[in-house]
């Protein structure tokens, strides 16, 4: 009996010792400061998008530095990328404004997809010490910081505001505002609340869980790795959808005051295709 008592003592003693591991190893949702540059603190996510940016930027810059008429390797695959993002902006808000929002809403997905991968990688796990004798990763994913992803999100929003205002005109704007719907007002405040919360919490949860699973249980690490990836690949696609159709809603009447429709322009471009006059 005494055996067994000692047994679970220290097996509760073992698991309380994980517990605290896992804890410790586990980031905490402020972003941890790098460096200090004058007043203005870099945190690790700052650091990481900066890396992301530049990698996206390298890499089509190489890409199609060499463009071919019949695409292969690296071209090949920023095309198909090009192709079903305007297939999908096409669909939604018609071949002239998903032309032209097309890039905006793509590149915003790159730039997710990218930055969640690093919140998978195990690069993640290298540290620096700081002045305070505190281990740093220097690497995190950028939408593990609410600060990115609130500012991705009230960009998307405030550009949809604007394009609105644009195309209703500042009466149309207004009374679109006041006179079919006040809650319109909530509406504005709850989009990109709704943007960044979703796609801050999913990343940060699944930084989170990877951390737990590394110390408590790493021969599953695989399993949630590919889950986490495909999570990333989710969640990438939810901001980008949701700010295309809030882009497409904003912009709905721009056809209507240019006294023309998506199908005549798809017409008008087929006819100059087919060298018809239009």
């Amino acid at each position: 009996m005494q055996h067994l008592m000692s047994g679970a003592a220290l097996f509760a003693q073992e698991t309380g010792v994980e517990h605290r591991a896992a804890e410790t190893a586990a980031p905490q949702p402020p972003a941890e400061v790098l460096l200090q540059i004058g007043n203005v603190a870099i945190t690790n996510t700052i650091f990481t998008a900066w890396i992301v940016i530049i990698i996206l930027v390298l890499v089509a810059y190489f890409s199609v530095r060499r463009m071919r008429d019949i695409p292969s390797g690296a071209q090949n695959f920023w095309e198909l990328v090009i192709e079903l993002w305007m297939g999908v902006a096409e669909r939604t808000m018609g071949h002239r404004r998903g032309r032209r929002f097309m890039p905006l809403v793509a590149t915003a997905f790159l730039f997710i997809l990218f930055s969640n991968r690093f919140g998978t990688l195990p690069i993640q796990y290298l540290y620096i010490v700081n002045e305070h004798g505190e281990e740093i990763p220097v690497l995190r994913s950028p939408n593990s910081d609410l600060n990115v992803t609130a500012a991705m999100a009230i960009l998307m929003i405030v550009l949809a505001e604007v394009f609105e205002f644009r195309s209703l005109g500042f009466g149309g704007y207004l009374k679109g505002l006041l006179i079919p719907n006040p809650m319109r007002w909530l509406e504005i405040f709850t989009r990109p609340l709704s943007l960044a919360f979703r796609l801050f919490g999913n990343i940060f949860a699944g930084e989170v869980l990877l951390a737990t699973i590394l110390v408590v249980a790493p021969f599953v690490m695989f399993v949630f790795i590919g889950l986490e990836l495909f999570v990333g690949l989710i969640q990438s696609l939810i901001f980008s959808m949701l700010s295309l159709v809030f882009l497409s809603i904003a912009t709905a009447h721009e056809d209507t005051h240019a006294g023309h429709t998506d199908e005549e322009d798809e017409g008008a471009i087929a006819g100059v295709t087919h060298g018809q006059p239009v």
